[in-house]
């Protein structure tokens, strides 16, 4: 029986990408693909079957870095696992997870951030509060003193004598 082999245009059409997403994604995850005699990338089911898996934790959120990490942990699991599909599916939970967990850390840090604003703006606006209640105390000192000396201005000649 004959392997299947596919084109990087055939590739492409079959995931519903790109063929320069194809050949970024070999690059920058090292992937090795197979050539032709005239050095075409010769795709085979096992290679279709990677780059969906890449596709599904790219699409959960995943980074390169954290993708090439899972297909290396996924390769070591499939070279001394007895059952790889489940170890592949245990594998793609925990990555799930870690994705998940970065975007919880990235809101946790985002959140954080918030508070500490609206904690700065709270400062200045109490600041602000005390600043204009001083000021109203000071007024408010002012015109009693100016009362106090317009009544005093007030007073008959008769009470300032007895001190009144």
């Amino acid at each position: 029986m004959r392997e299947i082999r596919y084109k990087i245009s055939e590739v492409s059409d079959l995931l519903g990408i790109e063929q320069h997403t194809l050949r970024y994604l070999e690059n920058s995850l090292k992937l090795k693909i197979k050539r032709d005699e005239r050095g075409d990338r010769v795709y085979n089911d096992s290679d279709l079957e990677t780059f969906r898996l890449i596709l599904s934790l790219r699409d959960k959120g995943l980074n390169t870095t954290a993708i090439k990490m899972a297909l290396e942990n996924l390769n070591q699991s499939d070279e001394t696992s007895v059952a790889p599909k489940t170890s592949t599916n245990n594998n793609i939970e925990i990555y799930e997870a870690i994705a998940n967990i970065e975007k919880i850390v990235e809101q946790n840090d985002k959140l954080i951030k918030q508070n500490e604003n609206l904690e700065k703006r709270i400062e200045n606006l109490e600041k602000k509060i005390d600043e204009k209640e001083s000021n109203r105390q000071s007024k408010i000192d002012e015109l009693i003193r100016l009362w106090k000396a317009e009544q005093e201005k007030n007073k008959s000649w008769l009470s300032k004598l007895r001190g009144r």
